[in-house]
């Protein structure tokens, strides 16, 4: 059976919600979030509309090689609309593992996202974040069945989490903190960090390479890892360059194959960026590491 087809569905929104029994206050959250950031993308994207659903999936719906927990898009055929965003009703193993994982390698940063974050019993609820990772899937559906040719899977990354910032900056600037504390404290531990360039991936060949399985997949919190930088990049190419920034991006690879297929490499990708796009994103890009 098809994610989602077997669901309740919410009426009153640009694209298909269907959520499991139990979950309509989040399903609301969620579609309400995803069609005012619908509109906001249909604007600056071509006026491109997409035909999705927005599925929120109890863990017993949830049909993924995803962790329970982490959002993703999908495009497969046979679903029950071309593109799916698919959110978590609640919390899982993935959220509890990245606070765990949080509280170990960055004690004071892990006092800040209590104050960001809190459950109302001294621990941490991310719900309030992922909500706004609805944004980040759903741009990944606007670049995918909006013919946005990006080359590459972590410009892909970089270009949902460009979209996501733009649209909180943009549309709901007091959601800010929720959005950016988690990714600030996660990009900014040196433990977090040394240990996943000691016993994980670092660069963005490695995460090209690694990602989606293979002899070695990407561990989800490794993944989690890329995440917190892609939004601190993000945060910083938005701060330059502003809504114009994101739609440039948009602008060089809608519709337009850049490079050979098997030829792009890293350098090749930063050099075009810089000049087309954005120099704070080229640079940051031709430093990875």
């Amino acid at each position: 059976m098809e994610l989602g087809s077997g669901l309740l569905h919410l009426a009153g929104y640009p694209f298909e919600v269907r959520y499991s029994d139990g979950s309509l206050a989040r399903a609301r959250v969620a579609a309400d979030i995803a069609a005012d950031a619908f509109g906001y993308f249909r604007h600056l994207f071509s006026c491109v509309e997409p035909d999705i659903a927005i599925i929120v999936a109890a863990e017993g719906d949830w049909r993924s090689r995803q962790p329970y927990g982490l959002p993703f898009f999908n495009d497969a055929a046979g679903q029950i609309r071309p593109g799916i965003v698919v959110i978590p009703a609640g919390a899982g193993d993935f959220w509890t593992a990245i606070v765990r994982d949080l509280r170990y390698e960055s004690p004071r940063g892990y006092a800040r996202l209590l104050a960001t974050y809190p459950d109302g019993a001294g621990g941490l609820d991310l719900q309030s974040f992922f909500d706004l990772v609805t944004i980040h899937e759903l741009a990944h559906a606007f670049e995918v069945l909006g013919d946005l040719r990006l080359p590459t899977f972590w410009l892909s990354e970089i270009f949902a989490n460009l979209a996501l910032h733009a649209f909180i900056a943009a549309r709901q600037p007091g959601s800010l903190g929720t959005l950016e504390v988690l990714s600030t404290v996660g990009a900014g531990s040196r433990r977090l960090s040394g240990r996943m360039r000691a016993e994980g991936f670092s660069t963005l060949e490695e995460l090209e390479e690694h990602y989606t399985g293979g002899d070695h997949p990407m561990s989800p919190l490794n993944y989690a890892w890329y995440q917190y930088r892609w939004q601190r990049l993000a945060a910083r190419v938005f701060d330059v360059d502003g809504e114009e920034g994101l739609v440039r991006l948009w602008d060089c690879f809608h519709g337009a194959d850049r490079f050979v297929p098997g030829d792009v490499t890293t350098a090749s990708l930063a050099a075009l960026l810089r000049v087309e796009v954005s120099g704070t994103l080229g640079r940051a890009v031709r430093r990875w590491r």
